[in-house]
């Protein structure tokens, strides 16, 4: 759940009566800040209480330290519609009185139309309280909090207003830094753009090592620097091809079309032929963190934590997300399990968990696993819908071999073009990227000892000498290689000469006349992505008012309707009215989720017919207005200079006859 969600779910609780809500989060200033929000909003008072400040405001006396005992003796004389935000009061748990006096408070705070938030990092309840308290996990702030944070970050370089920062590019950066909180997501933008010449995706792989705290502490999880990318990997194209369409599904684009995340991917393959530096160049290409799995020594665990290590890894890596789940060489975990026979209980009770996992997790949590032995593993894990795809890496095939060459020549500062690469790739038929890496490696290397420069003679005496595995393995690779032919997809594109070539015109025959595709908003509309469309035509546009919604949408939705938005600090003061729930539901959803803001406009843009029979105001009143009023807005993707101020929430209402 976003901010906004959890907000309205808080707000909800607190108009139904919920005496006591225990509020998760490390970042008590944030979410401090929204509560007061909602505390204005819904017209209520707002105290809040630390034992090191004590109340604040304070009731009868100066502010100061109280304790928690006298503090909870006081909530009786604050009068009714109160919210009482106590901050760390689980430190007090164990003091007389403080668990007696929160029960007795219970009758009155429903009564008297109270409720007690105790915020805290932990979530330590005394057995007592649990049945009264509603245990809220607030969560860490969105993409599109991270974007804000972000774009106030970039006005505060002193070179803001010569360069400007696609905003595709923002929104990488911004998603980089998903699972930190605010502070530290402004802690590493302030830190990364500092010194940075040029605002790139060079910069992601810093962006993405601020997480790397994250994990440190666990024996079952090993974090990975983005050094490699697809640029080292010689050949793949298909997958390659395959993981750059996945990476547009991460986006806040697709997210907004309703797509879901990318599970993940197997990949099996001869020993030495990439699995390993692909899943890490998928981390660079994603731009996520690349934190991999020790499945052996999650499975050696003590009998009894096993399953518990696994939850607490899996809910890491939700915590971290979004982030690439490295699982290497799957088949030595789970190969030759079968859940039918296995009489291991906890390897089954671990394994379905797993399972479970892998199909029901929506957090963007995209797990690259590799094996060797693919026909190992059971029936159910390869089963679609635990992983998206399933790729066999082959050994090289010419272009590639020649492709790797040229990559280890290069990384280790040597020229290509030096070398006769084509006769080194054909010499080398039956070699995985490793062992030319090695041949490479050893040339280099003798070469130096003789105090002279490599040769093309030293590479292929290094190559004469090296016996590759594709011999001394060969019926298994054979195998293998059989096994997954019909089974597998390649990971090396096929590339066949097409047999005949199209005529671009018939001979006699006009040229086909192709009319120019619709707007990309009008393709979303037709195809009932409706939200994604309406943004889009804000995007193409500037802006859209509500005359022109109702004008260009609707041969899309239903426009008209009972209901209407209105200020949430103000609910006499109308946003709009008479619109459709499915268009009412729209915006609130794209308001709350800061895709779109509100910004004022003058009255004497609105067209006559555009005008609500309500009376309308220009300007936002100072206080709160006794009779329903109209003020004119429009939407735009940018919010107002000053801040959206009341214009930041909104209510749906349904409208009387």
């Amino acid at each position: 759940m976003n901010t906004a969600a959890v907000l309205d779910d808080i707000r909800r609780r607190i108009l139904a009566g919920y005496p006591l809500l225990m509020l998760q989060t490390y970042e008590e200033q944030r979410w401090e800040e929204e509560l007061a929000h909602v505390a204005l909003e819904m017209e209520r008072g707002l105290v809040t209480w630390s034992a090191t400040s004590g109340p604040q405001p304070a009731l009868h006396q100066q502010p100061g330290p109280m304790s928690p005992t006298e503090f909870l003796s006081q909530i009786e004389q604050y009068p009714a519609d109160h919210l009482f935000l106590l901050k760390d009061l689980h430190f007090h748990f164990d003091q007389p009185g403080v668990i007696r006096r929160l029960r007795d408070l219970l009758p009155h705070l429903t009564s008297h139309r109270k409720t007690i938030l105790l915020m805290s990092p932990m979530d330590t309840l005394p057995k007592e309280l649990v049945k009264d308290t509603s245990l809220i996990e607030l969560p860490l702030p969105g993409l599109d909090e991270m974007a804000r944070e972000l774009h106030q970050v970039l006005q505060g370089r002193p070179d803001s207003a010569s360069q400007v920062v696609e905003e595709a590019l923002q929104n990488r950066l911004a998603q980089a830094v998903l699972g930190l909180t605010l502070n530290e997501a402004r802690h590493a933008f302030a830190n990364v753009l500092q010194e940075a010449d040029e605002i790139n995706e060079k910069l992601f792989p810093q962006l993405v090592a601020e997480k790397r705290h994250l994990v440190q502490g666990s024996n079952l999880l090993e974090f990975f620097d983005l050094e490699e990318g697809v640029d080292d990997i010689g050949g793949l194209d298909g997958l390659k091809e395959w993981m750059q369409q996945r990476v547009q599904a991460f986006t806040g684009d697709a997210r907004n079309r309703g797509i879901s995340n990318p599970h993940g991917v197997l990949l099996a393959g001869v020993q030495g032929c990439g699995k390993s530096l692909s899943a890490r160049a998928i981390a660079r290409m994603l731009g996520f963190p690349l934190v991999r799995l020790d499945v052996g020594a999650l499975l050696e665990s003590t009998r009894g934590s096993s399953e518990q290590n696994l939850r607490d890894v899996l809910k890491l890596m939700e915590t971290i997300a979004p982030a690439v789940l490295w699982l290497e060489e799957i088949d030595k975990a789970f190969g030759g399990y079968e859940s039918e026979t296995s009489g291991d209980a906890t390897m089954s009770r671990l394994m379905g968990r797993f399972l479970t996992w892998l199909q029901e997790h929506t957090a963007p949590v995209f797990v690259v696993a590799t094996a060797n032995r693919v026909d190992a593993l059971p029936p159910e894990l390869l089963r679609r819908g635990r992983f998206d795809e399933l790729f066999f890496i082959d050994l090289p095939n010419f272009e590639e071999r020649k492709e790797i060459y040229r990559i280890h020549l290069s990384r280790r500062g040597w020229k290509p073009e030096k070398f006769d690469l084509e006769q080194l790739s054909e010499n080398s038929d039956g070699f995985s990227g490793a062992e030319i890496e090695e041949v490479v490696n050893s040339s280099i290397i003798e070469s130096f000892s003789l105090n002279r420069m490599p040769t093309q003679t030293d590479l292929e005496n290094a190559r004469e000498r090296t016996v590759p595995l594709s011999v001394t393995m060969e019926e298994e690779i054979f195998q293998l290689r059989e096994w997954a032919r019909t089974r597998c997809r390649p990971a090396t594109r096929e590339y066949r000469v097409m047999d005949v070539l199209e005529e671009e015109h018939r001979r006699g025959e006009l040229p086909e006349i192709i009319a120019p595709p619709a707007p990309k908003w009008v393709q979303l509309a037709e195809h009932g992505q409706l939200t994604a469309a309406i943004v889009e035509y804000v995007r193409l546009n500037d802006r859209i008012t509500w005359g022109e919604m109702r004008t260009e949408f609707s041969s899309f939705a239903e426009m008209k309707g009972d209901y209407g938005l209105v200020l949430r600090a103000d609910p006499k003061v109308a946003i709009c009215v008479r619109i459709s729930r499915q268009l009412a539901d729209l915006i609130w959803e794209t308001l709350e989720g800061r895709r779109l803001y509100l910004h004022s406009m003058p009255l004497s843009d609105v067209k006559p017919e555009d005008r609500p029979s309500i009376p309308a105001v220009e300007t936002l009143p100072e206080e709160q207005v006794n009779k329903p009023v109209w003020i004119p807005t429009m939407l735009r993707l940018i919010p107002p200079a000053a801040g959206s101020g009341r214009f930041a929430r909104v209510s749906r209402i349904k409208m009387g006859k």
